[in-house]
């Protein structure tokens, strides 16, 4: 029986053991087809037919100042945005991982157009995060592939166990702000650099300090990706003033089958967008410290 938060709600789509090592031992998991096609063609279409959202995706630069599209939100809504991050597939199994209740900290779509120069320079995400004040890394993001992903169209690349070197300083890197660039070099060197090759509907699970990047989209198709990122209750941030969109907030956790059912008011056209609305920050947007892209 479902409790008014939906504590009583659990998720079809449990992890497995064998997975959650996986996560751990290389800082990330692939989960083939954790969203089915029924449910992400809705977004996949979307985002074809607007993919500016209106006109509100936010432009940030990437370290040689071309852009990159991202836009966020954290709050729980009747859209499919605002109901896909709070369904137990991935409230329960970003707990399973952390070995502790969580709270959806922010959702991301990233977006590249065709034939788009941009790219996201090598970071971790727990740097920033820790930034807002967050004390422990005990953070992920479940990135889910809305096109297919590859290497022609710009797909994320993860570096295998990455994460086993904890948080590293980030500096400034042209336009942006990433991953040390003296200690980049020999961390390539050392481990191996996966390309996340999805499709529509694939997962990836990774670490907030596994190290990431994407290149530029070469093709002539999109490549779209819906971050959500998670925290541990306990990890709330100790700072207040400037955080509270990132502090925990109580939610109700949804059951599997609420794309599905396309239970849902809307998709980008009646979703809120507070990040771009409270004014540009391109640390509140993309949390990587980028600024505004010289080409939008």
């Amino acid at each position: 029986m479902n409790t008014e938060d939906g504590s009583g709600v659990k998720t079809e789509f449990p992890l497995s053991p064998s997975q959650i090592e996986s996560f751990y031992g290389d800082g990330y998991v692939i989960v083939p087809g954790f969203f089915s096609q029924e449910e992400i063609e809705p977004l996949r279409l979307a985002c074809e037919v607007n993919p500016t959202v209106d006109g509100k995706v936010p432009a940030v630069a990437d370290s040689t100042g071309n852009a990159q599209e991202v836009i966020g939100w954290e709050d729980q809504s009747e859209t499919y945005l605002g109901k896909a991050p709070f369904m137990a597939r991935m409230i329960d199994n970003a707990a399973a991982i952390l070995g502790q209740p969580v709270y959806h900290w922010h959702s991301k779509l990233s977006l590249k157009r065709p034939h788009t120069p941009g790219r996201w320079d090598w970071h971790q995400d727990f740097p920033f995060w820790y930034l807002e004040g967050c004390l422990w890394p005990d953070m992920l993001t479940i990135t889910t592939a809305v096109d297919r992903c590859d290497d022609e169209n710009g797909c994320m690349r993860l570096v295998k166990g990455s994460h086993k070197l904890g948080r590293v300083d980030h500096k400034a890197y042209g336009e942006a702000v990433a991953f040390d660039p003296e200690r980049l070099e020999l961390v390539l060197q050392q481990l191996e650099t996966v390309p996340m090759i999805l499709e529509p509907g694939d997962a990836c699970f990774f670490h907030g300090n596994t190290l990431h990047a994407s290149g530029s989209n070469n093709s002539d198709r999109p490549r779209t990706l819906f971050h959500a990122s998670y925290n541990t209750i306990v990890n709330t941030p100790f700072k207040t003033e400037g955080q509270e969109h990132h502090s925990y907030r109580p939610f109700v956790k949804l059951p599997d089958s609420v794309l599905r059912d396309r239970d849902y008011s809307g998709i980008l056209d009646e979703h809120h967008f507070p990040l771009r609305e409270q004014g540009y920050s391109a640390g509140d947007v993309g949390h990587y410290g980028y600024k505004k892209a010289k080409v939008a």
